[in-house]
């Protein structure tokens, strides 16, 4: 499988969620990127779950994230809203994915995703 390794830092959006991104070629014809980020995906959803794409899991935690401001309200505002402070199941702490236009990505949250995804492939290979 090729891919590439990214650190996030502040240059990078996710990084509050994600310490890496592993980086796929768009490109079918020599690197067969497509068929390595899908093998990738299927890996990650078998190992820790299913995760919402990355856009939509930031925007369900910044939703999380407002919604904790107004849980520090008196609990009867709280139920009135209808507003909890959990995560939903589907974004997952591991990891998430893109696949906006040619960015092929698998962002993983710290070393450990990234180090078991390492040793998966290393052995299949």
């Amino acid at each position: 499988m090729i891919y590439t390794i990214h650190r996030l830092d502040n240059r990078f959006s996710y990084r509050d969620f994600f310490s890496h991104y592993i980086g796929f070629s768009s490109s079918m014809y020599n690197r067969q990127g497509p068929l390595h980020f899908n093998n990738a995906i299927s890996w990650f959803t078998d190992t820790y779950g299913w995760s919402a794409e990355v856009r939509q899991y930031e925007k369900m935690m910044q939703w999380v994230a407002s919604s904790n401001m107004i849980n520090q309200q008196p609990f009867a505002n709280r139920r009135a809203t209808g507003i909890f402070a959990e995560p939903p199941n589907h974004c997952n702490k591991h990891w998430s994915w893109s696949n906006h236009y040619t960015d092929l990505r698998i962002y993983v949250a710290s070393d450990q995703e990234l180090g078991f995804f390492k040793l998966a492939n290393d052995r299949a290979s």
